[in-house]
C-alpha cells in the first residue's frame, strides 16, 4: 500500500494550499504517521505560512467500473459544489471537478437531486454506505472536520473555478 503525507499551509491572506510527499509502497502505517509529524516539523521553518493540517493518505487498489480515461470536453474547471449540514448545524460540503453538465437542471445552476446517480450519491453522503456488502463490518458515515455527522444537503450547484496554470 502506498502513502502520501499530505500538508495545508494557510498565507496570510487566508489563502490555503496543499503540497504532499509520497513515501515508500513499503513503508507502514506507524512510520507514516512518524513521518508526516517530522517533515512537518522540518517544512516549518521553511514557509512563512502557517501549517493548519497534517495527514497521511492511502492509495487503494480502483474499483471495477470507473471510467478508463476522462470523457470528450471534461474540464477540471467545471464542477458541482454540493453543501452539506452537520448534526449540530455546521456546515461541510465538497466540490466535484469535471461534473456532467447533463446533470445541471436547465436554465438553473443548480443540480438535478432527482437523477438516480446523484441522489444515491448524496444518500451515502447523509447515511454512509454499509460495507458489510463488500466485506467490511459497519456503516460508514462521512463527517465533517469537527468528526460530526453529515445529516443534511443544503444546496448543489454548478461551479466554475479558474486555472491554477
Amino acid at each position: 500500500m502506498a502513502f502520501t503525507v499530505m500538508l495545508s499551509v494557510i498565507d496570510e491572506k487566508g489563502k490555503t494550499s496543499t503540497t504532499e510527499v509520497k513515501l515508500p509502497t513499503a513503508t507502514v502505517w506507524a512510520d507514516a504517521v512518524i513521518m508526516a509529524q517530522q517533515i512537518a516539523l522540518l517544512i516549518d521553518p521553511l514557509i512563512l505560512g502557517a501549517i493548519t493540517r497534517v495527514g497521511v493518505t492511502a492509495d487503494v487498489e480502483l474499483p471495477v467500473g470507473l471510467a478508463a480515461s476522462a470523457s470528450a470536453n471534461s474540464d477540471v474547471e467545471e464542477g458541482a459544489r454540493f453543501q452539506f449540514r452537520t448534526e449540530n448545524g455546521f456546515y461541510t460540503g465538497l466540490r466535484l471537478p469535471t461534473f456532467d453538465e447533463s446533470l445541471i437542471v436547465a436554465g438553473t445552476r443548480g443540480v438535478d437531486l432527482t437523477d438516480t446517480d446523484v441522489a444515491a450519491f448524496v444518500a451515502a453522503m447523509e447515511d454512509g454506505i454499509d460495507t458489510s456488502g463488500y466485506g467490511g463490518t459497519d456503516t460508514v458515515e462521512p463527517c465533517d472536520a469537527r468528526d460530526e455527522d453529515i445529516v443534511s444537503l443544503e444546496f448543489a450547484r454548478e461551479q466554475f473555478l479558474s486555472s491554477r496554470g
